[in-house]
């Protein structure tokens, strides 16, 4: 693990990111990773996005009646913050996120609380101060179980009361006072050590108080106010002077990797594991304005937090993998690098393209600058370099093929080829294998050079349909005679050697490029590595001529990808316009690295990148070359688990917005009048959060993860009822992933009128209604026919006795009648009487509900037949066919059907001289058809007024049937009813 001087990044959170007070005297964090900062307002709980403050106000749901605060202490066993506040001890449950009693029946804590600390075994230990009745100043020492409180010691103090309290690696209790020094007790209270290890004199009074820090090394620093600076002690007895400074000391900490960090008021020290000392004054005092440092903190990402009077300091030491070449500090841009290339006996050639200088650097990353005749103007506008490391020669060209001879130091100009060249354009330019030079400024402008004779003759051997300006070029190593294009705004281009373009790959072909700009290209197990300007890495399988895309959604630190090189296994390294990262192609698994990992700048040149024999990795661009091994890079880290951190719901029936701060157990329910809700989360690694991602998938409404970008919330509007689980993962800009997603349990409750209940009561109803209507109906038609039942039976037994009566008595009169004309009257009432019998039967057998079946009809049809056309020596042939008999029928189409017949009869009897008659009622084809048909004369109907004929359709348009005449070869009728009956 290797650190330098200047690998340190800061970062400010003051009132302006919403701190609640500016004076933080001490800070803590929970085992979800929150921050708790105690200031001289209150507490502050930090989410990494926004704070939620504890205080004293009137309406603050997060009440504590005291808001100075003092010391926090985080105790995990049983997840509480214990804070000292005005000199009052409190118990915050982050549970619930309220005050717990503290029992204290021997009322220990009835005097000012001046300082806590947890011992390695989950113990408090306090330190109290009180005055007795004659005025004499005591601190006590108390220790605390988590059930009762039991006394250690007291001790006189005669001025102020400073206190400290420390724990050692042996768990022993460090107790130091202003007039007994420094005391060692172990965990029942015994004394086992005491000393004074500093004695000054302070207005009047003389003490013997120091702060200490006990390191993991199993050594004592103790900072002595007499002298200032930071003493080692082993056992209390002196060691050495680690640092000799006239600063006063106060507060120390330590971090993951065993280094220290020490703060004075201003000052600030980085003790490392091998002993080395970084002074980091200047660092955190060009951060912010503040007169002193009140606290020191690591969190659980190895963060150093700094509580000062004015706001906080972030302060992160990260290792740094990067040598960093030709970097001029305190400059964005510095040097800028365009192309590195090998030269004879191990060395390095970078190109300085602000400079228009070649240096020469050698293994330990050493720069010294080449110096050329003339080369500062002759290689202005060179950006593409190639190397004859046997010959010990490089090439490059601008208007000009330039050729550097390093045996001598000397350069020379060749002017043939300036209808090929343009140095206002990129100009690549490669070395083949077998030697030759392939340049040229655009695709009808490539040639062949020759570096012997410098003879040239073009690569095509007929001009091009279209032209492409040229980014880059690479020979391909799986076949040689291809030569692989990068244009600047056409694709991608394969050339044969020969002359002939194989394809072409743009935003059009098949398989597509996602972007038309190339600026890189690397050939790697049968696939090529197409390094796209804005989408990313393009990945051309050669086999199956497939594509597929690498870009920032998938981790990629930029979407200009500058450079490619391969690592000698499925990793790739990519230089890009923000960053580098290294991509395993095959798993995706990626890292990215920037400025605050080491590098000299975000921003890479294309051309700009070489791999050594030795397996160092060089990479230029803006500010100077990083030298690194990729085994170095190979440092993964675990982000902390995504945290919930706000839930909110808008409720469009009361116009209302609800928040929740704390996930209860169970799901998050949802009302179906909650129009749209919002989640925020965070993730517990604090610094540089503007550049962590994040993913979302809301199981059973989506099937696949979506990038959210640095967004740490999302809103659904309207979810449909059901079951849901939000989960979250996160990703910071180095491609680690958070160590576990968040999953939020969330319900939709169904709108009642959608529930089962709601539905089955609906179609109850329904069938309730249904039912009392067919009930009505029944009984209606049970009504009715009780009704044609009565009826019918009065008329026949009643009127039809009365009729026959009537008729009776006038045949009687008519007998007896000796005049002709009476005889001729009685005659006609007679016949009058007979025929009205003879309707009002017809009518009684209409409306009787007993006559309702099919059966009923065709016997009462027959009966008719038989009456009529018998007594009128007219024969008659009557067929049925696949009739249901059973079937009843409805009163309307029943009586209307058969008045129909009885009119077609009736006519053949009185018009038609007719000797036979056929009458057929048959079912077929879902259809019922009655047809009459007679062989009498036509003519006669033609005389007739045609009353019955139109009465006959008038009937059948009742019952919607069609009625159709048939007056060849005698009379006869076709009635069609549309269904069968």
């Amino acid at each position: 693990m290797a650190f330098s001087q200047n690998a340190v990044q800061v970062e400010v959170l003051s009132t302006d990111d919403g701190l609640n007070f500016r004076h933080v005297n001490t800070i803590a964090q929970d085992a979800d990773g929150f921050m708790w900062f105690g200031t001289r307002q209150g507490i502050a709980k930090y989410d990494g996005n926004i704070f939620k403050v504890f205080d004293n106000s009137k309406n603050n749901h997060n009440f504590i009646p005291f808001e100075v605060l003092i010391k926090v202490e985080y105790q995990k066993s049983n997840n509480t913050l214990w804070f000292i506040a005005n000199h009052k001890l409190f118990r915050l449950n982050l549970e619930t996120e309220t005050l717990d009693e503290i029992e204290d029946e021997n009322g220990f804590l009835k005097n000012e609380v001046l300082e806590i600390a947890f011992d390695k075994t989950d113990n408090l230990w306090i330190v109290t101060d009180e005055f007795n009745s004659d005025q004499t100043k005591i601190q006590t020492l108390l220790k605390y179980n988590g059930k009762s409180f039991q006394f250690i010691k007291s001790l006189e103090r005669q001025s102020a009361g400073f206190t400290a309290l420390d724990i050692t690696n042996s768990n022993e209790i460090c107790w130091t006072t202003i007039n007994h020094g420094l005391t060692l007790f172990d965990q029942n209270g015994k004394v086992l050590k005491n000393k004074k290890l500093d004695t000054f004199d302070w207005y009047g009074y003389t003490i013997h108080y120091g702060e200490s820090f006990m390191g993991s090394n199993n050594q004592h620093y103790y900072f002595p106010e007499s002298k200032g600076g930071i003493d080692v002690y082993n056992n209390l007895e002196f060691s050495h002077r680690l640092l000799d400074d006239k600063a006063i000391f106060f507060n120390a900490t330590e971090d993951r990797y065993g280094g220290i960090w020490f703060s004075g008021k201003k000052e600030l020290f980085y003790l490392n594991a091998s002993g080395d000392l970084y002074d980091y004054t200047k660092n955190i005092a060009q951060s912010i304005d503040f007169s002193n440092i009140n606290c020191l903190f690591i969190d659980d990402s190895n963060l150093l937090w700094l509580g000062t009077d004015n706001g906080l300091i972030k302060v992160k030491l990260k290792p740094q993998n990067f040598k960093q070449i030709l970097k001029v500090d305190e400059s964005s841009w510095g040097r800028t690098f365009r192309s590195i290339f090998p030269l004879q006996g191990g060395d390095i050639a970078a190109m300085c393209e602000s400079e228009n200088q070649l240096y020469r650097i050698n293994s330990k990353g050493d720069a010294t600058p080449i110096l050329l005749p003339d080369g500062s103007r002759k290689l202005k506008d060179a950006r593409f370099f190639v190397a004859d490391t046997q010959n010990n020669k490089a090439y490059t060209v601008t208007n000009f093929l330039i050729e550097i001879d390093f045996n001598t130091n000397s350069l020379t100009t060749y002017g043939n080829y300036k209808l090929f060249l343009n140095e206002t354009k990129p100009n690549p330019i490669i070395r083949l294998a077998d030697g030759r030079l392939l340049t040229g400024y655009k695709f009808s402008k490539l040639i062949f050079i020759d570096p012997e004779t410098k003879a040239f003759k073009p690569v095509l051997l007929e001009p091009p349909t279209e032209d492409y300006e040229i980014k880059t070029l690479i020979q391909s190593n799986i076949n040689p005679e291809i030569i692989w294009v990068g244009t600047s705004n056409q694709g991608l281009l394969k050339v044969n050697l020969n002359g002939i373009l194989e394809a072409e790959y743009n935003i059009s072909s098949v398989p597509s490029l996602n972007k038309n700009s190339i600026l890189s290209l690397y050939e790697i197990d049968n696939q090529l590595l197409i390094g796209t300007f804005g989408g990313g890495i393009n990945i051309l399988d050669l086999g199956k001529n497939t594509i597929k895309v690498i870009d920032k959604e998938d981790g990629l630190s930029d979407n200009n990808v500058v450079s490619i090189l391969s690592t000698g296994t499925k990793d790739i390294v990519a230089a890009t316009y923000n960053g580098i990262s290294t991509f395993n192609i095959k798993t995706n698994n990626h890292h990215n690295y920037f400025v605050e990992d080491g590098l000299t700048n975000n921003e890479f040149n294309y051309t700009s990148a070489y791999k050594d024999a030795y397996g160092n990795f060089y990479f230029g661009g803006l500010n100077g070359i990083n030298k690194f091994e990729f085994e170095e890079l190979s440092q993964e880290y675990t982000l902390p688990k995504v945290n919930f951190t706000r839930f909110e719901v808008y409720n469009q029936r009361d116009k209302t917005t609800t928040q929740i701060t704390k996930m209860n157990e169970g799901a998050i329910l949802l009302t179906p009048y909650d129009q749209h809700f919002k989640i925020d989360w965070s993730i517990p690694d604090y610094f540089n959060k503007n550049n962590y991602t994040y993913y979302t998938k809301l199981e059973g409404f989506e099937n696949e993860w979506f990038y959210q970008g640095n967004q740490n919330s999302i809103r659904y509007n309207k979810l449909p009822a059901g079951d849901y689980v939000l989960k979250v993962k996160g990703m910071d800009s180095n491609g680690n992933e958070s160590r576990a997603a968040l999953s939020i349990p969330i319900q939709v409750k169904q709108i009642f009128y959608k529930k089962w209940w709601f539905i089955t009561l609906i179609i109850l109803s329904v069938f309730g209604v249904m039912y009392v209507v067919f009930q009505y109906r029944l009984n209606q038609a049970l009504a009715m026919e009780r009704l044609r039942t009565k009826i019918s039976s009065d008329l026949h037994d009643d009127v039809g006795s009365m009729l026959t009566g009537l008729a009776m008595q006038t045949e009687m009169l008519e007998m007896q009648a000796t005049n002709s004309i009476d005889k001729n009257r009685l005659h006609q009432i007679t016949t009058l009487s007979r025929n009205t019998i003879s309707h009002m039967r017809d009518l009684v057998w209409s409306i009787d509900s007993r006559r309702d079946t099919m059966g009923d009809l065709i016997e009462r049809m027959r009966e008719l037949a038989e009456e009529l056309l018998l007594p009128s020596n007219i024969s008659y042939d009557f067929q049925t066919d696949d009739l249901n008999l059973q079937k009843k029928l409805d009163l309307n189409c029943r009586r209307n059907l058969f008045l129909i017949y009885k009119e077609a009869i009736t006519n053949i009897v009185k018009h038609s001289n007719a000797n036979n008659v056929t009458i057929n009622i048959i079912n077929k084809n879902g259809a019922c058809n009655l047809s009459i048909k007679d062989d009498g004369l036509v003519k006669n109907f033609e005389n007739c007024s045609g009353l019955g004929l139109a009465n006959m359709k008038l009937r059948c348009d009742s019952i919607k049937a069609k009625l159709e005449f048939d007056l060849n070869n005698g009379f006869g009728i076709n009635v069609s009813l549309p269904h069968s009956i």
